[in-house]
């Protein structure tokens, strides 16, 4: 069996919101309500920790496969875990965004941000990441209890199709290219697309230009 992979490689976002730290230490907090800056540092925190969690997931998954010498089931249990908290993470990433948009404080930040609409905010796609993080304590949950029944899965895995190959006989390729629990499933591409969206929206804060002395604010160009 030949094995390919389907997954965007987002490591060089990994680092791509220093500039809110930065700015936080060195120029001032984004904006004079404890609460929204506190809403806003755990959105910035949540989202580099998925994707840090993102990409660790995909270097042992692919150290997984990447093993010949042995059965590296080790790479594979890291790599799930790895993306377990990635889900989390964003999961709870959405929540924090959702907040700081609707606060009550009618703070710039605020305003500017309740002018976004981004897909990873929306039901649609909240719903998959709390779904898939409620499924993941769910089996956790039965396996604790006793009350997994036999056959049936307990946990999240990379999965995707198997087909024949098209000139060797008897061999067939199996594309990784998505997380399965259950009957859920989420294709990478699906996953690195709303990562992708968080990373922009987190950056679209760093770049929001914190109060001046004279009290106002400066979104940016």
């Amino acid at each position: 069996m030949y094995v390919e992979f389907d997954i965007p490689d987002l490591r060089e976002y990994e680092k791509s919101l220093l500039s809110y730290w930065t700015k936080t230490i060195f120029i001032g907090k984004i904006s004079t309500d404890y609460q929204v800056n506190s809403l806003a540092s755990t959105f910035v925190r949540l989202v580099e920790a998925a994707v840090s969690e993102y990409n660790l997931a995909h270097v042992k998954l692919r150290e997984f496969w990447d093993t010949h010498s042995s059965i590296n089931l080790s790479a594979m249990h890291r790599s799930v875990s790895h993306f377990e908290s990635c889900l989390s993470s964003m999961y709870r990433a959405a929540n924090s965004f959702r907040r700081l948009r609707r606060h009550s404080s009618r703070d710039p930040l605020c305003v500017y941000l309740s002018t976004e609409r981004p897909g990873f905010a929306t039901d649609a796609i909240g719903d998959r990441f709390r779904q898939v993080r409620n499924d993941i304590h769910h089996m956790e949950e039965l396996v604790i209890n006793g009350n997994l029944q036999p056959g049936q899965p307990f946990a999240l895995h990379p999965d995707g199709p198997e087909v024949a190959h098209p000139s060797e006989s008897n061999q067939t390729i199996k594309t990784i290219d998505r997380l399965v629990i259950g009957e859920r499933e989420i294709r990478f591409t699906e996953l690195a697309s709303w990562l992708l969206e968080i990373v922009a929206t987190a950056q679209k804060i760093a770049d929001f230009a914190p109060f001046s002395s004279g009290g106002s604010a400066h979104t940016p160009a």
